[in-house]
């Protein structure tokens, strides 16, 4: 028997071996269990004492039914069906295991079971949203992502995210643990925990470094320039994604998120989606995603989750990942940081089921770390740490506040807000909003709004109304009566330029809403 008529023998036999069952295929899936047994469960020993006290400041009290561990009793006869086990999901009520059908059909005859739920994946596309290219230095760059959210006015004032705790989940952080522009982190032993959720171990400096880049953005201090603006915050940092994309970044994700709440998070920054060939457009919609499922609960926990939008554009999936679709996310965008404008990767809003996405959005190019210098990088993966930074100072400042308290308040101090669309949301998070009193401006509102038969003109009547940085933009859109925009638009006007807007764009019960630098008017039809 020559070579290939030995190989295609082997080849037969393999198969033959695999029709007779004595193989099985293994999947991923989730085993819901009926209820829970909260004896001996002691919450003071359970959870860090910041966890502890972030709970009361938004719940009122520091453990519920879904902090209550899973019946270990449940998890062991499941494991002797002949299912490998997973990570075990307090909030869930549930594990994760991988099985055959065999096996399933013998778990879903144990009395205590609630269901069974195959884990939805797709292998070789990665998770991270990250785009990035090594470019040369940009002193202009690294001065421009920390302008454009006004952190100067931090930084004077000494506020530096202190006694926040920030947790960062990503693909790895090499370099931190080396790399300069993290000394003062290892020096004030500012990194309090680390996991590799991947090998189960606590070293995280190696693998992909997106995290270390991440992480920079919000805690980075280049010479003695800031890369980010929560340089006093503490760190919790989880390795959640791998390179090749498999079965279980999301139950990563989700293992983070309840490790991050037992160890007092206060702010979950996530640079990281699920989207597309994994879910539809339409599961898009805040309830769906399992990820989506662990942050709507990470927000009822006390956490503020602060979440990148994604880097599609109006190519391909044409939405925001999961679970940026959730209300409670802070969800964020990207724009260019030196013209304010909406960067053109950056993903858009709405929700599959309408609601406002982003909330804001922050420069998507930067200057970041790498494992050993720094360089210029592109994504709504570096808009989203910048904004994580931003928050702990906006929650050191107004420590009494919750999670969703400061998510307002970072909406609020938006430099288009109340103004709102789906590539900016209320826009760029301006730190002077908290130094200064809010008044109203006594000057004249420069944009003229007039209709007639046909159509709505719109015009600005003075440029030196506002000494606003950003270039002459106008911003308008159109609103129905449900709170959904049906159309908007960004234009860059001169002196006594005109806009018209045809009267059936408008039809009955819509609301014509005009930004300009600081001024907004509207006409309701």
């Amino acid at each position: 028997m020559n070579r290939r008529h030995l190989r295609n023998f082997y080849f037969l036999i393999f198969i033959l071996f695999l029709q007779s069952g004595s193989v099985k295929a293994q999947a991923k899936y989730w085993v819901y269990f009926s209820d829970k047994d909260s004896k001996g469960f002691n919450p003071q020993a359970y959870f860090d004492i910041h966890a502890l006290q972030r709970r009361m400041l938004k719940q009122g009290n520091i453990c519920d039914s879904t902090d209550w561990p899973v019946n270990n009793n449940y998890v062991t006869q499941v494991m002797q069906k002949g299912a490998k086990i997973g990570f075990q999901s307090r909030w869930l009520n549930a594990v994760a295991i991988e099985a055959n059908k065999d096996v399933i059909i013998e778990i879903e005859k144990l009395s205590f079971i609630k269901s069974v739920q195959p884990m939805r994946y797709f292998s070789g596309v990665p998770a991270s949203i990250n785009v990035e290219t090594p470019l040369a230095f940009d002193n202009s760059l690294l001065d421009a992502q920390i302008k454009a959210l006004q952190g100067i006015e931090f930084v004077k004032n000494g506020i530096t995210g202190k006694g926040i705790r920030i947790a960062v989940f990503d693909g790895g952080f090499p370099g931190v643990d080396k790399n300069p522009i993290f000394e003062h982190l290892r020096e004030n032993k500012q990194i309090v925990k680390t996991y590799d959720f991947v090998k189960k171990n606590e070293f995280v400096y190696d693998y992909m470094p997106h995290g270390t880049a991440v992480l920079s953005c919000i805690a980075g201090i280049y010479g003695d320039k800031n890369m980010g603006l929560a340089t006093g915050a503490e760190y919790l940092l989880a390795r959640t994604e791998i390179k090749a994309e498999v079965k279980v970044e999301e139950e990563y994700w989700m293992a983070a998120v309840e490790w991050a709440d037992q160890n007092g998070a206060d702010i979950i920054s996530s640079s990281l989606g699920y989207t597309d060939k994994r879910y539809t457009v339409k599961e898009m919609n805040g309830h769906t995603t399992l990820v989506s499922l662990a942050a709507r609960i990470a927000a009822r926990k006390g956490m503020l989750v602060v979440n990148a939008m994604g880097n599609d554009g109006r190519e391909n999936w044409e939405v925001m990942g999961a679970p940026a679709d959730v209300d409670s996310v802070l969800s964020v965008g990207g724009i260019d940081p030196f013209t304010g404008y909406h960067i053109n990767f950056s993903s858009f809003g709405p929700t599959a089921d309408l609601r406002l996405k982003p909330n804001i959005c922050a420069p998507g190019e930067a200057m970041v770390a790498s494992p050993s210098n720094i360089k210029k990088s592109y994504g709504t993966s570096f808009s989203t740490p910048l904004i994580s930074g931003y928050a702990a100072c906006v929650w050191q400042m107004n420590r009494e506040k919750n999670n969703m308290e400061i998510f307002n308040l970072i909406e609020r101090s938006g430099h288009l807000f109340p103004y709102f669309d789906y590539a900016h949301g209320y826009g760029i998070p301006q730190a002077s909003y908290f130094f200064k009193s809010q008044t109203v401006s006594e000057k004249e509102n420069p944009i003229v709004v007039l209709q007639d038969s046909d159509e709505v003109s719109i015009k600005v009547t003075d440029l030196s109304k506002s000494d606003e940085k950003y270039k002459d933009y106008l911003y308008y859109h159109i609103q129905n009566d449900l709170g959904v925009l049906e159309y908007y638009a960004v234009l860059d006007v001169k002196e006594n330029d005109v806009v018209t807007v045809p009267i059936e764009k408008l039809g009955k019960d819509r609301t014509l809403r005009v930004y300009y630098k600081g001024f907004i008017q509207e006409m309701k039809f």
